[in-house]
């Protein structure tokens, strides 16, 4: 078996402001196969596009593990994260319009990532089929201004998409597309995601996602909590040994902050 691509274990950060600390992952652990595909979901807050920013290089994490590509983000120097964000990631950002230079057009923008990469090479060629596999080949000439929301959208993933990175990163990818446009452009990303076998992590709000992805795993509190696989909803028991019970199940069953642990035969029953 391959070594997987993302592995995260006990992720710890800390925003801090003056006096005021805020926690926004406690503990979080996670493990993204090569060339597999998953959505992310949680309330607000939850942690999501804190993830993101570390896994992107974007910020290191206060404590804990993160290695994606056998690359360790927490001991990077600056020069190693541009290398990282250049040829291991590519992130899209939440807003389209925040990947984009507005001042060129779609074809230079997935040719200036390419260039940075390759500064003697071109790129034109590949360039343009990228686009054309994403559907806007047609548009190469225009800038983002003159697209429209989902053109812009199709755009950000191409350029993120450029150098062929190990991992994408897509924060709210349909945001701002409405449910035929999802759905075209996520199976798009799909086809694209198996033909380079790219893994995708995708953090959403919109369900529409969990039909395109391998699995979907939820954050609650700053750690994963659940995971959905063919429609079947697991726990996560993290490697301390501990587990998110959904919040329905604890106010259904109304535990309070402790509960009882009972081991039977091949189980564990847990009681008030």
């Amino acid at each position: 078996m391959s070594a997987p691509l993302v592995e995260c274990e006990g992720l710890v950060h800390i925003y801090k402001a003056a006096d005021i600390e805020v926690v926004a992952l406690q503990g979080l652990d996670l493990v993204v196969e090569p060339g597999e595909a998953v959505a992310i979901v949680g309330r607000s807050g939850s942690g999501k596009t804190t993830l993101m920013n570390i896994l992107s290089g974007v910020e290191p994490p206060s404590a804990g593990r993160a290695v994606v590509g056998g690359r360790d983000l927490s001991r990077m120097s600056e020069a190693e994260r541009e290398s990282y964000r250049r040829d291991i990631v590519g992130y899209v950002k939440q807003h389209s319009h925040s990947n984009l230079a507005p001042e060129l057009d779609a074809l230079t923008n997935v040719r200036t990532p390419m260039l940075a990469k390759q500064p003697s090479g071109d790129g034109r060629h590949q360039a343009l089929a990228l686009l054309d596999r994403l559907g806007i080949a047609h548009h190469a000439s225009r800038r983002p201004a003159e697209l429209s929301g989902g053109e812009a959208q199709r755009l950000a993933l191409a350029v993120a998409l450029a150098n062929r990175p190990a991992l994408l990163l897509a924060d709210e990818a349909t945001a701002e597309l409405d449910s035929r446009a999802s759905g075209e452009l996520l199976g798009d990303l799909r086809a694209i995601l198996a033909e380079t076998g790219t893994a995708a992590i995708l953090v959403t709000h919109d369900h529409m996602v969990e039909s395109y992805v391998d699995r979907v795993v939820q954050i609650r509190d700053g750690r994963t909590s659940t995971e959905t696989r063919a429609g079947e909803e697991l726990a996560i028991l993290d490697r301390a040994g501990r587990l998110q019970l959904p919040r329905s199940y604890v106010e259904q069953l109304g535990f309070g902050s402790r509960v009882r642990l009972v081991l039977k035969e091949g189980h564990i029953e847990i009681r008030p």
